[in-house]
């Protein structure tokens, strides 16, 4: 879903190395690198936690599944949200997101650490792939004690992925079946429950890209926006909410279909960011203004702009460093969380560029940039990335679009400090 600086892609769906991406239509699909074993800071004993390493039992699938009515989003219930997660290989950027989370606790209305990840059709895990201990952070006393089950205002909205490919081929068999879904959706609710969350944010990515012969995109937007609408069920009747992480798209043709998802969930995460990627063939704006734009526009329009309020808009606290073109050679790789690209940049660097003018989208659409803070370092890298004044921008494109809100991945080294929730309590007041 986002950028790790450890991580690799492992396959995309490029059209071409000269063009620049849809990312709606061709985000990278991308695999966590392997890192040491880290023990999870301040994590309750594991037989504390029902089913902490996972959760399977889904014999109560009848009762979890009563049918219920979507739920109304109520106007500036979300207008400000972040993810958490664990930085593999590095985890004082993990203890930074988590303290910087704790310090900050009260200007959120959600918090979506990333606490799970399907494992299978029907199960769930809190570690990642190949690792036995939990994510660093997972069940975290700086979390649990600032959110509302602790007594402070902020929801506590676990993120569950499917980012990596064994799991985005479960989901993908899982929204199919619906004797799978029914266990799966079961099992989610479970998570819920057990722990005492207040809901589900999901981020199941990649799904076009694991179609096989005679398999087609618009039958897998059928199918999961089919278990998307069957997941709030089962937690709206448990008085639970679901909201969901979605590539920036501008049409329906992809697996992602706003309309449908937002009749559903209470919110839609809209990841306005990974127009240029790691991994990529090159750097460049990860998430240029007139792009963004163009996906705001679009929702505006979704049943006749009544439902922009349940959108929130995705902002990158990361930037990008590579060769500025595919023909520099190099990798492009992530720069995480965005304090790290300051230091990189140093106090003198470039707010404007051309670079969007000779890099279109698939369509031929050429987007302008907008502010995009860029330096050519001494290496002859280009370093990418954002400041405070290109991300309040973005937030303003946000508010004037009508959306609900915005969050952003990740919590932790956002450019300016405090600043930074000053601006966004500016355009998106409580």
């Amino acid at each position: 879903m986002k950028l790790s600086p450890l991580a690799l892609p492992i396959a995309c769906a490029a059209a071409s190395v000269l063009s620049c991406g849809d990312a709606g239509q061709r985000t990278p699909l991308v695999l966590d690198a392997p890192g040491a074993e880290l023990a999870a800071p301040g994590a309750p004993d594991a037989s504390n936690v029902p089913d902490a390493s996972n959760v399977s039992d889904t014999s109560n699938a009848s009762n979890v599944l009563a049918a219920a009515p979507p739920r109304e989003a109520s106007s500036g219930d979300h207008r400000f949200c972040g993810w958490l997660h664990e930085f593999l290989g590095d985890p004082a950027s993990t203890e930074l997101g988590y303290d910087t989370f704790a310090a900050h606790a009260g200007a959120f209305d959600a918090v979506h650490p990333k606490w799970w990840r399907v494992a299978s059709p029907t199960t769930f895990e809190n570690h990642p792939r190949g690792r036995a201990t939990p994510f660093a952070g997972f069940h975290d006393r700086r979390v649990l004690d600032a959110t509302a089950a602790g007594g402070g205002r902020t929801r506590l909205v676990p993120l569950v992925a499917a980012v990596d490919r064994p799991d985005v081929v479960a989901v993908h068999a899982m929204i199919h079946d619906p004797a799978l879904r029914a266990q799966h959706v079961a099992g989610l609710v479970a998570i819920v429950m057990e722990n005492g969350y207040d809901g589900i944010d999901v981020d199941y990515e990649h799904l076009a890209s694991v179609l096989g012969p005679g398999e087609t995109v618009e039958a897998e937007r059928a199918a999961f926006s089919a278990f998307i609408d069957v997941l709030s069920r089962a937690l709206h009747a448990r008085g639970k909410t679901l909201s969901l992480a979605v590539p920036a798209v501008a049409s329906a043709r992809g697996v992602f279909d706003y309309e449908a998802l937002s009749a559903s969930a209470d919110h839609v995460h809209v990841m306005t960011y990974d127009y240029h990627w790691g991994g990529g063939p090159h750097a460049g704006p990860v998430a240029p203004l007139g792009w963004l734009k163009r996906t705001v526009a679009y929702i505006g329009g979704i049943d006749g702009g009544a439902r922009r309020e349940r959108f929130i808009l995705g902002l990158p606290n990361y930037g990008l460093l590579g060769p500025a073109s595919p023909e520099g050679g190099g990798a492009v790789v992530g720069c995480e969380p965005l304090s790290r690209c300051r230091e990189l940049a140093g106090d003198v660097y470039a707010t404007s560029t051309d670079h969007m003018s000779r890099c279109s989208e698939d369509g031929g659409e050429r987007f302008a940039p907008g502010r995009s803070p860029n330096r050519v370092l001494a290496s002859g890298e280009h370093l990418f990335f954002e400041d405070l004044g290109s991300l309040e921008e973005k937030v303003v494109a946000a508010r004037q679009g009508g959306l609900g809100g915005v969050t952003y991945w990740s919590i932790g080294g956002e450019p300016g400090g405090a600043a930074f929730f000053s601006m966004i309590e500016r355009h998106f007041p409580r």
